[in-house]
């Protein structure tokens, strides 16, 4: 599998790459985060019993184990943080989700056509942390047979101004990880463009979830 393509997105890795063990800590305690619970309530709506997912930025695979130990077939989950991996790994033997699960390290938008299509598509708060939104939502619509699920800012201007604070810091210390607040409008267009459709959207104070259902095609003759 191709690695990460440098810059940034090995920034990414390797930034998370040090909280991998707390954000296993922070499940175990806690379980899933507000946001998250919206995400699987929306996937329940949808539908996600029997089907394939494809997780992009899994960090630790708490969610689509979640998903897993609640109907979901099977599961492959891609980032770029090799510890991350190593975490979800151990969770997912531990819950006996290891022959259902598949791992795969490096930068999702470059190994894509390496990567077999999912029912179900999950970017839980990873567009982001991903410079170029609108290739990595191609390279996910691209892999997505029928909902693509996603967690992103709200485009205020507290997240834009907390974007920006937290880029001079990542300058400060040396990192070439830095976050970004995209435009959902634009997410949304190009989402629908590919022909999907909105079927759940919720919202937090900071995070936008919405998911998004392939549309049916037309009857034929029209």
């Amino acid at each position: 599998m191709a690695g990460c393509c440098g810059g940034t997105t090995c920034g990414i890795g390797r930034c998370f790459g040090h909280f991998s063990r707390r954000y296993t800590r922070r499940y175990e305690r806690r379980g899933l985060e507000a946001t998250q619970k919206q995400l699987v309530a929306g996937l329940r709506e949808v539908g996600f019993d029997g089907r394939s997912l494809l997780e992009i930025g899994c960090g630790v695979g708490y969610l689509h184990q979640h998903l897993l130990l609640r109907g979901a077939a099977t599961a492959v989950g891609v980032d770029l943080a090799e510890a991350m991996l190593t975490e979800a790994r151990a969770l997912a033997a531990r819950q006996g989700l290891a022959e259902r699960v598949r791992y795969v390290s490096g930068d999702f938008q470059i190994m894509a056509p390496e990567l077999d299509a999912a029912d179900i598509t999950l970017l839980d708060k990873v567009v982001c942390c991903y410079p170029d939104a609108p290739g990595l939502m191609a390279a996910a619509i691209g892999r997505t047979k029928q909902a693509c699920a996603l967690t992103l800012p709200r485009r205020h201007w507290f997240n834009r101004a907390a974007a920006h604070l937290g880029a001079g810091l990542f300058r400060v210390v040396g990192s070439t990880y830095r976050p970004f607040v995209h435009d959902p409008t634009a997410i949304d267009r190009q989402m629908r463009a590919a022909g999907f459709e909105p079927a759940f959207e919720a919202r937090t104070l900071i995070w936008l979830t919405r998911i998004y259902r392939r549309a049916p095609a037309p009857p034929a003759g029209d």
